[in-house]
């Protein structure tokens, strides 16, 4: 969280800088947990919006989402659809589409979504530029219904940020996945879509300030370590992996991360 702690609540806490606040919102349910699963999904984003107000804040300051649902892959078409009507009763696609990651997980509290969001609102005019960002590598995911930026940016007088979704192999200008099977190959393709978007900003593995791999089963942890071991300027306290489902069952690992770099 950039700046100093601010204010505290249930679901989140809050800091702030010269130029922003910055509120970091997890653990966010619906609040029927007996409900189907796409009225789940919409009430948590419901309730989301509402955490962000305890800190003043709305869903259009946010600019990355962590969706956490159980059993993703028997209900990810719901889940978009509701993230869909979320996103239109709050005029999202036509304003800001933050960064996303979505992965197969269970809370244990017997609901089927949890979700997470990162937000900024500034506090002096033009404190706080974010952008939206294309991945040079792959096609926007929002032409294939799913809504959601590749990469978000945030910059300040003083520092900027780069946001990126979480990230897996999809094939160039197609949203099919790529090298079905091979976990190697999924691996470094995936990893060489997010470089190229840390390029495209004039930064790279060493400007890495968070990151966590999802791997679809545990034993594909080698793998990973493959990877690393031949990227040495990848920051290993950023090299954390946990065994999850990612959105579709081909997929086999996914990243998520951010760089950021001082102005």
């Amino acid at each position: 969280m950039p700046g100093v702690a601010a204010k505290e609540t249930n679901f989140g806490v809050m800091s702030k800088d010269e130029w922003g606040d910055y509120a970091l919102v997890k653990g966010v349910g619906p609040s029927d947990a007996s409900a189907s699963p796409r009225e789940q999904a919409h009430s948590a984003f419901v309730r989301l919006d509402a955490a962000l107000a305890d800190f003043g804040m709305e869903f259009a300051d946010v600019a990355r989402v962590w969706v956490y649902a159980d059993g993703i892959l028997d209900w990810y078409a719901d889940l978009n659809r509701a993230r869909d009507d979320f996103f239109r009763e709050r005029d999202v696609v036509d304003r800001f589409v933050p960064a996303s990651t979505g992965i197969g997980w269970s809370n244990g509290s017997g609901a089927k979504i949890v979700l997470g969001a990162f937000a900024a609102r500034q506090r002096v005019p033009g404190g706080i530029v974010r952008m939206p960002l294309p991945s040079p590598l792959q096609c926007p995911a929002l032409e294939y219904g799913s809504s959601f930026s590749r990469a978000v940016e945030l910059r300040t007088p003083g520092w900027r940020r780069v946001l990126v979704s979480g990230t897996a192999s999809i094939l160039p200008d197609s949203h099919e996945v790529a090298h079905v099977g091979d976990l190697d190959a999924q691996v470094e393709c995936t990893m060489c879509a997010v470089e190229a978007i840390y390029a495209s900003r004039g930064l790279g593995w060493k400007d890495v300030s968070g990151a966590f791999v999802y791997l679809k089963e545990a034993s594909f942890r080698p793998a990973w370590d493959r990877w690393l071991a031949v990227h040495p300027d990848f920051p290993q306290a950023h090299a954390r992996s946990m065994v999850a489902d990612v959105c579709r069952p081909e997929w086999l690992f996914e990243i998520e991360s951010d760089a950021t770099s001082c102005l």
